[in-house]
């Protein structure tokens, strides 16, 4: 990612998508826009029938690439394994939109889902949330915004390898630098260019979730790890973290597995699997209210 434009690198994300396996069939899928802070925000929901809940998702890809469109099978699973609705939020991207746009719009789709997700018929009284990646950051920090404004109630929350400090100090960056496809210079790139090159300070909990006051009240979690992955580090610190503070958390490695092994499901075992695993606790944390 560090070694081309942010066009090419889209470009080859859209590429990688489209050599994939397709989702499976959703009984009702829509994509909608919704107001943001600055600009309406394009979301895609894919609701199953009879839903018990509502899963806010958001991609992953450095802030910098990835759309609904690239998250379309990983959402069409998590909806079919879990029996939930997934809300798939098209946040804007970096460098165009640098923090905190992307944070700005996944908070806003969140409120709004949660407020008035009823009048599309989706039963949003019981709302979790799901990110992979840079996705997973920011579901992290929703999730503690979620509790500091006391709204709206999130029941659960899934990360998958986030990236969860930006001061890059874990030892997984200088283990796993080069020759694991995502390198160490692609991390320090993406929060670069989506944050640190804008004035924004590492410690900033809102970019580093890890390094918030206060994790204690937040909703029980599943961190997902890859061993082979520069953030490794990242995810596992924010497990404990959150175990610490008295929060539920189970956090799984997956052994061997490379960043971005989640959404090659149909090319990796591990890959379903893995989706299994978060769409079990997504679903189990909803029928339990």
């Amino acid at each position: 990612m560090a070694e081309v434009s942010p066009e090419e690198a889209r470009a080859g994300i859209a590429a990688r998508t489209a050599a994939r396996e397709p989702g499976p069939r959703i009984d009702k899928v829509f994509d909608l826009m919704i107001p943001g802070l600055d600009a309406e925000i394009p979301v895609r929901i894919y609701h199953p029938k009879g839903a018990t809940g509502v899963t806010m998702a958001f991609h992953g890809g450095g802030w910098l690439m990835g759309n609904r469109d690239s998250f379309d099978a990983v959402c069409r699973h998590l909806a079919n394994d879990s029996g939930l609705a997934v809300a798939s939020v098209d946040y804007r991207l970096a460098p165009e939109h640098p923090f905190p746009a992307a944070l700005d719009d996944v908070w806003a789709a969140t409120c709004w889902v949660a407020e008035h997700g009823h009048t599309l018929g989706l039963p949003s009284e019981r709302l979790t949330v799901f990110g992979e990646s840079a996705g997973g950051n920011l579901a992290a920090v929703v999730c503690l915004l979620a509790r500091d404004h006391a709204k709206p109630r999130i029941l659960a929350q899934a990360l998958v390898y986030p990236a969860t400090d930006a001061r890059q100090q874990m030892a997984s960056l200088s283990t796993y630098a080069e020759g694991f496809m995502q390198r160490k210079a692609d991390v320090e790139y993406a929060f670069r260019t989506y944050a640190l090159d804008h004035g924004v300070t590492p410690t900033t909990w809102k970019l580093s979730p890890l390094l918030a006051d206060n994790h204690a009240g937040l909703p029980p979690a599943i961190v997902t790890t890859a061993e082979c992955d520069a953030v490794r580090d990242d995810g596992e610190a924010y497990a404990r973290r959150l175990a610490e503070a008295g929060v539920p958390v189970t956090c799984v490695r997956y052994l061997g597995m490379l960043h971005t092994f989640y959404s090659m499901r149909g090319q990796v075992d591990a890959a379903a699997l893995a989706q299994r695993q978060i769409a079990d606790m997504l679903r189990n944390a909803v029928q339990a209210v």
